[in-house]
């Protein structure tokens, strides 16, 4: 590993400190801007209230106008949302390197510019407002000098858009597992609970995405849009919590930006603003895709005979991976013990080491939520030799659950054991503190083809919206390549490009061994990468389509999906190919409900035109690209 990507914290240019002197008015702020300037962030206090407000401008359109900035805490000291005034502004670079295990690129590149702007308020208390303004995007946070615990009563923020053309949201729903719905009018989302993320295309043709980062200990946040202003609430807190300690830190408010949808997809602000990882040695750690027994038979769990034909099918195919949902012995959805007194347990997980493939288990949040549990049953994992878990039926976005959830990591870390999270919410940085989580679910995936009612939600459209929206802030458990099931709408080669379209470092593979073995794609998935060294959107529109490339070592994978009618794409490869060469790309036989292989040429430009079948795709491999 190259370890000038290791290093952390490496700040350059001095530190300019700018304000309370004689030489700048306190009612002059001075603006934040991005390392190339192309983005800047101007903030104001409103004449007569005092209140804080700011706007952006990326290139030379404004795409926010005044938006509010202010949080108010339960004490009588702590509220900073009017009567403000302006004491001092530092501003510094922050230029830092480092390497993840999972997600869309391997090394790390943390490039923007901070500016602490510090206010006082009628009690002369004192709060903090960063801002970090990256080439792709803005960020902010408050900081506060409490001197002891109280709560948030509440935050003020809001992203007040100009020019808003359309949105992809989700309503609000405790597991994150719904559909990201196109709205171009904003009665359509009138005073509903929105999670995060929320995409958004302007008049002026910018893209923008909302989220937030370094969430810990403290509820999950969601968005409410009304009049074009998206305001930010917290659905699932509860009475009596946003409880925190002395000087409080909140989490970062993020919105991506570009004029091109590639800022979105590739972007990587939310593990840019998490906290490094708290983990020395990860040297036990590794992405991989795995087969997933349970979606083609939910009883599976409970036979060796059928795990180890699941096993044999990851040793032919390369994969390091299978899911072996040990609680499920015995039962088809929900945990029971029956596990921890099944003797053939450990010969089924040793049958797997043997093989090279590697089991991990499942549990439910209920089972690991204190420290005895966890005890219990990590301790458990590490006599038998499983070396994961998925934790499944979190739904909540409370900060007990968000206190819970950070003691399952942290011990999990202790046993050496990678993790995994359904029932979940989206992801907010964690897996770059913690490396050893190699996926979430929060997201209606494959698991939804098992009822006729669930299949309806998984339409392409669906599935074409999630590289933009969901995926954006990290690994996605969507358990992709559903070929034999009848229920889906999608082409064959539709379902195969999903392992590519879609990122998650524990890539399931739903299907039964035979869809696999049997399949013309059995090439292209067999030791399909599930980390990434990069990550490049080559074309795509929400819900429509979209075309990714991604890299492992000098080899690009490159998968294309639509959700719309029968249509030819000109894809240009320019970006990673260069000079004629010839290719295999695997696509729909036009007639059939099939998957065929043909050889094609590429353009001496990198060029190559794609026939695809209503809801088709297509995906193939270039060999030895480099980068």
């Amino acid at each position: 590993m190259n370890t000038r990507f290791l290093l952390m914290g490496t700040f350059l240019f001095a530190l300019l400190v700018i304000g309370g002197c004689g030489a700048v008015k306190k009612t002059d702020i001075p603006k934040s801007f991005s390392p190339d300037g192309n983005i800047e962030v101007f903030l104001k206090l409103d004449e007569g209230s005092g209140a804080l407000r700011f706007s952006a401008r990326l290139f030379d359109n404004t795409v926010l106008e005044a938006s509010p900035l202010g949080i108010i805490m339960a004490d009588n000291e702590h509220r900073f949302s009017d009567q403000l005034e302006f004491v001092q502004h530092e501003r510094k670079r922050i230029d830092e390197r480092y390497v993840m295990v999972t997600g869309k690129q391997k090394e790390r590149h943390n490039y923007c510019t901070e500016s602490r702007y510090t206010f006082k308020n009628t009690k002369n208390k004192t709060f903090t407002v960063v801002f970090r303004v990256f080439n792709e995007g803005i960020s902010f946070r408050y900081e506060l000098d409490n001197q002891k615990e109280t709560s948030v009563t509440k935050e003020m923020s809001a992203f007040n858009f100009k020019g808003l053309k359309a949105l992809w949201s989700i309503d609000y729903q405790s597991g994150d597992e719904n559909i990201f719905e196109k709205k171009t009018g904003t009665q359509t989302v009138q005073n509903k609970a929105l999670s995060f993320p929320v995409l958004v295309e302007s008049n002026s043709g910018n893209w923008m995405l909302a989220s937030e980062s370094d969430v810990s200990n403290f509820p999950l946040a969601g968005a409410m849009f009304n009049n074009d202003q998206l305001n930010l609430i917290y659905p699932g807190g509860k009475k009596g919590e946003n409880v925190v300690g002395a000087n409080f830190k909140s989490p970062w408010r993020i919105l991506m930006m570009g004029k091109e949808l590639s800022a979105i997809a590739q972007n990587s602000m939310v593990d840019h603003l998490a906290r490094p990882s708290a983990i020395p040695d990860i040297s036990w750690v590794e992405a991989g895709v795995t087969s997933f027994p349970w979606w083609g038979d939910n009883l599976a769990n409970s036979s060796p005979e059928t795990l180890k034909k699941y096993i044999d099918l990851s040793a032919t195919m390369g994969w390091g991976y299978i899911e072996f949902d040990v609680p499920l012995i015995n039962s088809p959805a929900h945990a029971i013990d029956d596990w921890k007194t099944t003797p053939w347990v450990k010969d089924v997980v040793d049958y797997g080491l043997a093989k090279g493939v590697k089991c991990y288990g499942w549990d439910e949040f209920k089972n690991l939520d204190t420290p005895e549990k966890r005890k219990d049953i990590f301790g458990r994992y590490n006599q038998l030799g499983i070396v994961g878990c998925k934790v499944d039926f979190i739904n909540d976005y409370s900060q007990r659950a968000r206190r819970i959830l950070e003691e399952i990591i942290k011990d999990a870390a202790r046993y050496k054991l990678m993790l995994s999270f359904h029932g979940a919410q989206a992801p907010r940085g964690f897996a770059r503190t913690y490396p050893h989580i190699m996926s979430y679910e929060a997201v209606k995936g494959s698991e939804y083809y098992l009822s006729i009612n669930g299949a309806k939600g998984l339409t392409p459209y669906h599935n074409a919206t999630l590289p933009f929206t969901r995926n954006v802030l990290g690994s996605m458990d969507y358990t992709p390549v559903a070929f034999s099931t009848p229920l889906r709408t999608t082409t064959m080669a539709h379902e195969l490009a999903l392992s590519v379209v879609f990122e998650s470092g524990w890539q399931g593979m739903c299907d039964i061994p035979e869809a696999y073995l049997d399949s013309p794609g059995r090439k292209f998935l067999e030791n399909l990468p599930a980390a990434w060294d990069e990550t490049k959107l080559l074309a795509g529109y929400p819900g429509e389509y979209c075309v990714m490339a991604r890299r492992k070592g000098d080899d690009w994978y490159v998968g294309g999906i639509s959700a719309v009618g029968k249509r030819e794409f000109s894809i240009d490869l320019s970006e990673i190919v260069s000079g004629p060469k010839e290719v295999i790309v695997y696509q729909d036989v036009l007639d059939e409900d099939k998957l065929k292989l043909e050889k094609r040429q590429l353009t001496e430009k990198g060029n190559l035109r794609v026939a695809l079948k209503k809801n088709g795709g297509f995906t193939l491999v270039l060999e030895g690209s480099g980068q």
